[in-house]
């Protein structure tokens, strides 16, 4: 049974000095496990506009209980 979902986006916030990009995550705990994919992605995307880094992954992270 899910148990808990989280809203988690990756975002490019600069590059170092060997090239390589500096990722900062931001997670969104407590999501209602009901909400769809489909939304949840609508959600980023308002999300990631209001950010003045640019989102290179957005992901879900589900919790499932696996006891019956």
């Amino acid at each position: 049974m899910l148990t808990n979902s989280r809203l988690v986006i990756v975002f490019e916030t600069g590059i170092n000095q060997i090239g390589e990009p500096i990722l900062k995550t931001k997670s969104f705990n407590n999501i209602k496990t009901g909400a769809s994919n489909e939304q949840l992605k609508a959600v980023a995307d308002a999300l990631t506009q209001l950010q003045a880094w640019t989102p290179q992954k957005i992901e879900r992270s589900n919790t499932y209980n696996l006891e019956a």
